[in-house]
Formats: C-alpha cells, sequence, structure tokens
C-alpha cells in the first residue's frame, strides 16, 4: 500500500507538471513555432499516419510513453488540430522476440489503417485553408524565430538523456518562462499565472480572442496545472480502489471462479488476456496485470504443452495495453488529459491497443510461436507428453 502511494505521489507531479509545461511551451512560443513550420511541410492527409509513427519511435528511444506523449505526443495534436512483470522465468530477448510474433504484425497493420483515415477522412482543401489561416494567427501572436524552439529542444534531450521526467518538465518550463520573456515580450508574471491557470491570450496578450478564429483559439489557450487537477483527484481514487481490490483478493476470486475448467490452448489464452485486462481494470496496474493473471495460469498452460514465453506474452498482450483502454487507470488518464480527447472517444481509433490482444488471440487459434510442447523451457517429461501436438 505504501507503494502504491508513492508511486501516486509520482503520478500526481507528472500530471501537474504536463500542465505547467504545455502552457510554457505555449507562453515562449515553442508549441505554435512548431506548428508554424511543420503545417506548411506535411500534408495534413498524412498527419494521423505521422503522429502514430513518430510517437511510437520516440516511446521505443526514450523508454517511456509518458514522455513521449508530453513532448512530441502534444505537438502532434496541436499539428492535427491545425489542420511496467517479473520476467526471471524467461530471458528477455526470448521475450522480445516472443513478442514481436503479433505487436510487428499489429504495428503495421495499424499504420496502414491510419494512412487510409487520413487519406479518406475529408482532409482537402478546407483543412489546407484552415492550415494557412492558422498560420497567419500564429504568425501575428508569437515571434515565430526558429530560436524559441529550443526549450522543446531542451525536453528532448533530457529525456533521452534519462533524466526524470518531473525534473525534465518544470527545468524546460523555466527555460520557456524565460524565452517568452524575452522573444514575444511578455511579462514574467504573465508567464507564472499562464502555468497555474493555463495560456489566456487575453491575459497574456492582450489580444481579444474574438479576432481569432475557434480552431486558433482553441489550439493556445490550454495548459496549466489546474486543468490536470481533475485528473489528478480521478488517479487517486483509482489507486486507492486498486489497492482494496488487491487486498480483499477479489481478482483472485474472480479468476477462479471464471476459468477454473478451461483447458484447451485458445481457451486459456482467451481466459489468460480477459483475466489480465480484468486485473488491471481492477488495481489500476499494469505490472499486476502481467504478474497476477500468470500466476493464475501457470499451470494450466504448462499442463496444456505450453511454456511460460507463452503465457507471459498472452498476459502482456493486454496488460501492457489495458493502461490506455481503461478510462481510470493514471496512464488513460494521463493520455486523455495530454490529447483533450477522452479514452472512450478514441478507444474506436486505439488500434494498437486493443489490436494485440486480438493478434495474440489469432496466433493461439492457428498455434504460431507457441511451444506446443517442443520448447526448450518446458518441463522434460511435458515435453515429451505433448511433443505429438
Amino acid at each position: 500500500m505504501t507503494e502504491r502511494l508513492g508511486s501516486l505521489m509520482e503520478v500526481i507531479l507528472i500530471l501537474l507538471a504536463i500542465g505547467m509545461f504545455v502552457a510554457s511551451m505555449l507562453f515562449s512560443g515553442s508549441i505554435p513555432a512548431l506548428i508554424y513550420y511543420l503545417v506548411g511541410i506535411i500534408n495534413p492527409r498524412f498527419i494521423v499516419v505521422l503522429s502514430f509513427l513518430i510517437c511510437a519511435a520516440v516511446s521505443v528511444l526514450v523508454g517511456t510513453s509518458w514522455g513521449t506523449a508530453g513532448t512530441v505526443g502534444v505537438v502532434m495534436v496541436s499539428i492535427a488540430t491545425s489542420m511496467g512483470a517479473n520476467l526471471a522465468h524467461s530471458d528477455v530477448t526470448s521475450m522480445i522476440r516472443r513478442i514481436s510474433r503479433y505487436c510487428v504484425p499489429v504495428l503495421v497493420v495499424s499504420t496502414i489503417a491510419y494512412l487510409v483515415l487520413g487519406l479518406w477522412g475529408g482532409a482537402g482543401s478546407a483543412s489546407l485553408e484552415t492550415s494557412e489561416l492558422i498560420r497567419s494567427e500564429i504568425s501575428r501572436v508569437f515571434n515565430v524565430n526558429p530560436v524559441v524552439i529550443l526549450p522543446m529542444v531542451l525536453v528532448f534531450v533530457m529525456t533521452f538523456r534519462k533524466r526524470p521526467i518531473v525534473l525534465t518538465l518544470v527545468v524546460s518550463s523555466l527555460v520557456a518562462l524565460a524565452f517568452g520573456a524575452v522573444f514575444n515580450g511578455w511579462a514574467p508574471t504573465a508567464g507564472l499565472e499562464a502555468l497555474f491557470s493555463g495560456f489566456d491570450l487575453k491575459a497574456v496578450t492582450g489580444l481579444d480572442p474574438s479576432g481569432f478564429s475557434d480552431v486558433f483559439v482553441t489550439l493556445v489557450e490550454r495548459g496549466g496545472i489546474t486543468a490536470q487537477v481533475n485528473a489528478a483527484l480521478l488517479a487517486i481514487v483509482a489507486t486507492c480502489y486498486g489497492a482494496v481490490m488487491i487486498q480483499i483478493k477479489a481478482v483472485d476470486v474472480i479468476a477462479e471462479g471464471l476459468f477454473s475448467r478451461v483447458r484447451s490452448r485458445v481457451g486459456l489464452v482467451v481466459s489468460a488476456v480477459l483475466a489480465a485486462f480484468m486485473v488491471v481494470a481492477l488495481t489500476t496496474n499494469a505490472y499486476l496485470g502481467v504478474l497476477m493473471s500468470s500466476d493464475l495460469f501457470r499451470s494450466k498452460f504448462r499442463d496444456a504443452g505450453m511454456d511460460d514465453l507463452d503465457l507471459l506474452s498472452s498476459c502482456m498482450s493486454v496488460s501492457t495495453q489495458a493502461v490506455v483502454l481503461v478510462p481510470w487507470v493514471d496512464t488513460a488518464i494521463f493520455m486523455a488529459g495530454i490529447t483533450g480527447v477522452s479514452t472512450m472517444a478514441s478507444l474506436p481509433f486505439n488500434f494498437f491497443g486493443w489490436g494485440n490482444a486480438v493478434a495474440a488471440v489469432l496466433l493461439a487459434v492457428f498455434g504460431l510461436g507457441f511451444a506446443n510442447g517442443r520448447r526448450p523451457g518446458l518441463p522434460q517429461e511435458r515435453r515429451a507428453s505433448h511433443g505429438t501436438r
């Protein structure tokens, strides 16, 4: 319980720091300048697929989806608007190779799906006209000198150097305030107020928002610590709820009652996927989603001729993604706060999120990648009894 509360405090600090960071990047002109230049380069039809691929690549490089969403994610969403388990039972290399069997195909399918959405999603001359209007309005309000992008560059540098995300966000926010005062000529006190309450066009610049397009106003009037308070409160409630579920062992009782008679390979994989999702939903913890569900099904998988790679990869296919699919999990709360799109509204388009679980089940149906009694890690007596499967 103490460990969960400690983790909760870090989550709250990150949420509040993200609100401050977004406001500071608007105050400095970093986000508007990036939008100004990128909108002129990127075709609106490709913004969806590029957002997916760029964020995926950066997440792999820096090792944090939160850091990516708070930096690259903010920029890509703005541009679009203008137009983890104990794997001691298996070595990491084998696990990565096993997971790639469903992860890589889902990545490819998701990329194609987002490309199709962009090409046939209605982006056309209207989007181009809106983009030009936004560029014009940005240049009216902000200094679009490329130098103002440096605070955003600082974020990437600190993130790639594995600095703590809260420290990265706070330091870059303070640097951004200085840039805003120097290059945009706005009062530092207005910047401090923006960090707390969010960037307000009239309060910071003195300009009347009615003289700008609704898209531009929506684009720039955001951020601030107060904008993240609701998300922080929801994270507190969800964490306390998860702690109670763990203490009363509700997950164990429910899982045993639902899946005790399952024996087939497909049935066990489907059960493990459902159990992992249930654990994440009840405990709001991806690590427990893998750990608890794998403990529940380990003996069943071995009796069916499968090994720990089969079990862990099945559990991880959903537990690592369920954190962005369940609305009350801290990661989903964070992503919704960053993008301004609710978890349920984005769910049908979160192809990679739910696609991994679907792919894991399909692999089980066709037996692709499964031990089937043959993998060396399986106990000898079980390999012998299941070698003909």
